[in-house]
């Protein structure tokens, strides 16, 4: 869970990085065979179904209730991040749900996660959003480190199908 308090000037952190080639920007179409590749960095517990995938990155693109963000450096996607804004009733407003990040493997630790992670938490808080939230095992460090607090467990059913 994260407030809002520790991102109050974010947008001008975000936006005045010096390097210039470094972007953070809503996925297009075109993205999309980076993104598979980068979800091969991500998927450690499902192995990622092409036609699926194919499915599913077409219909997310331009909804409203999705952040899809990618890092580009020189013009190169880098990273990913999706989440949705969900509409809560324990929360008094729609919370931001981060369920996807990655980054690719070489890239890592050059700040790019912590730029998707700002650019959507920047975007929820613009729409309303009133927290972000996000379930993670192997990254705990990487978001208290951008704010985000310990709140609660993760339990998953697998479907029998």
């Amino acid at each position: 869970m994260l407030h809002r308090a520790p991102f109050r000037d974010l947008r001008r952190r975000i936006f005045s990085t010096t390097d210039m080639r470094t972007e953070i920007r809503t996925v297009t179409a075109q993205d999309g065979t980076r993104v598979w590749q980068l979800l091969g960095q991500l998927a450690v517990t499902y192995r990622p179904d092409e036609a699926a995938f194919a499915a599913t990155f077409n219909a997310l693109l331009g909804r409203k209730d999705t952040v899809f963000l990618v890092a580009t450096a020189d013009s190169a996607a880098v990273g990913y991040l999706l989440g949705y804004k969900l509409p809560t009733l324990f929360a008094n407003g729609p919370i931001l749900e981060i369920v996807e990040l990655v980054v690719d493997e070489p890239r890592r630790g050059e700040g790019f996660g912590k730029k998707l992670v700002e650019g959507a938490v920047t975007r929820a808080w613009s729409d309303g959003c009133i927290e972000a939230v996000v379930m993670t095992r192997r990254a705990v460090p990487f978001y208290e480190n951008l704010g985000f607090v310990r709140s609660a467990d993760y339990l998953k059913l697998k479907s029998p199908c």
